[in-house]
């Protein structure tokens, strides 16, 4: 990390005690601002409507940040406990307001009968695994959103019908 910045480890860890204080500040960042975004979000009332924004807000985030999200997914064991169990508390509220859309929306018959949880860990899956691979260079994070949200709403056999 401190070759990332042009500085020497020893000159890093002046402004941070360990690694763990460093990722901690990142994973912070990430969480933070997701987590007031989706606070927005969540006051949506049509179900449809605060899903797609979900699903878009968690694509496009994604995927315009990967390197974030490479230190946020793959440096977790580097968190010491108190860090770890700071930001776990976070995520399981982002969780939670993705499950809490997906119930709505399987409520009003927009996705199968399935547990809620199980519904977001699958919209959070597709969402997030963009990191490894997506280049918002090259790519358009608002153009995967788009694909996203199709593959959760649009219905292939309705599609198929109509060639």
């Amino acid at each position: 990390m401190a070759k990332e910045l042009g500085l020497r480890k020893a000159s890093l860890y002046y402004y941070f005690e360990s690694k763990s204080a460093l990722l901690h500040l990142i994973f912070e960042r990430a969480i933070d601002d997701a987590l007031q975004r989706i606070a927005s979000i969540a006051m949506i009332e049509d179900p449809r409507e605060r899903l797609e924004a979900l699903i878009r807000h968690q694509a496009v985030r994604v995927a315009s940040e990967p390197s974030l999200f490479t230190v946020f997914f793959d440096q977790r064991p580097s968190l010491n406990a108190v860090h770890y169990s700071e930001i776990l508390a976070k995520e399981r509220a982002y969780v939670r307001a993705f499950a809490d859309a997906a119930q709505s929306a399987r409520n009003a018959g927009l996705l199968p009968d399935a547990d809620p949880r199980t519904l977001a860990d699958i919209l959070l899956g597709m969402t997030n695994w963009s990191y490894k691979w997506f280049d918002p260079d090259r790519d358009d994070p608002e153009a995967f959103a788009d694909i996203c949200v199709a593959l959760i709403f649009s219905d292939v056999r309705d599609r198929t019908e109509d060639d």
